[in-house]
């Protein structure tokens, strides 16, 4: 048989296409990341901005 290299590569392209799956792949669950622990820099932020916060509350209720 004489066929041209095109015509033997559109036929192996046919037949695989026919014999997969048609493309779609199985979904693998992927494991949920944990959130990280919270920075030591955003701990002492917050615990500043608390502070300013009661601090001013006390100033305004205390110079009233």
């Amino acid at each position: 048989m004489a066929d041209d290299p095109e015509r033997l590569v559109t036929d192996a392209l046919r037949a695989q296409a026919t014999s997969t799956n048609a493309g779609f792949a199985v979904s693998v669950p992927i494991a949920e990341e944990r959130p990280g622990p919270l920075s030591v820099w955003w701990v002492l932020g917050l615990a500043l901005l608390l502070g300013l916060a009661a601090g001013t509350v006390a100033a305004v209720i205390t110079l009233s």
